[in-house]
């Protein structure tokens, strides 16, 4: 029945208390652990309006002629098409075999069809397995490379956990907040 806040101006934390606490963490981009991804200094995610403005910003400082995104889903695919429009080569990597996995394969073809009449290129059913030149080659699985002035990552999100996992709330088996029926939090030494 009590937290802890801390002002992020001044750093001064105190106590508050209240009888009910909604916790809406929300979510944080997937970035799959690969060797070399720590060493890039050009790999962007999107999740918010700040991720937005940096690619913005490194796309009218740094002018990437290339481009490769990770994820074939729609915020990939609309990375892509932004991109494209900015005059950048894109490829597109993804794992599985079509674009865009919530639509039958028919429909997702089409759609891939017509990306690649605007001339984006597709890497399917492939994954990246290694980053070299500080993120500007990808080594893919079966060691095509792709080059790249810029990556973006988009291949899904996480549950943002942190806090209940500091605040020792059960957490399932992919990382959300457990809850009960009425949606209560569950503490994570209660066996129940």
């Amino acid at each position: 029945k009590e937290i802890v806040v801390k002002e992020v101006k001044t750093g001064k934390t105190y106590p508050e208390t209240y009888d009910k606490l909604i916790l809406s963490p929300g979510a944080q981009p997937i970035r799959i652990p690969t060797p070399g991804l720590d060493e890039a200094t050009n790999v962007f995610t999107l999740r918010n309006i700040p991720d937005t403005d940096k690619i913005r910003t490194f796309v009218d400082e740094q002018k990437p002629k290339t481009a490769a995104i990770i994820g074939g889903g729609f915020i990939g695919l609309e990375m892509a098409e932004n991109l494209v429009e900015r005059h950048v080569d894109v490829t597109v990597i993804d794992l599985a075999n079509q674009i865009l996995a919530p639509l039958d394969f028919e429909m997702a073809k089409l759609a891939q069809n017509e990306m690649e009449n605007h001339g984006v290129r597709f890497e399917l059913e492939t994954v990246v397995s290694e980053f070299k030149d500080q993120g500007r080659t990808l080594i893919l699985k079966g060691g095509k490379m792709v080059q790249a002035d810029m990556v973006i990552m988009a291949i899904g999100v996480r549950p943002e956990n942190a806090l209940a996992v500091s605040s020792g709330l059960k957490i399932g088996p992919r990382g959300h907040i457990l809850t009960t029926k009425t949606l209560q939090t569950i503490d994570a030494r209660d066996d129940s």
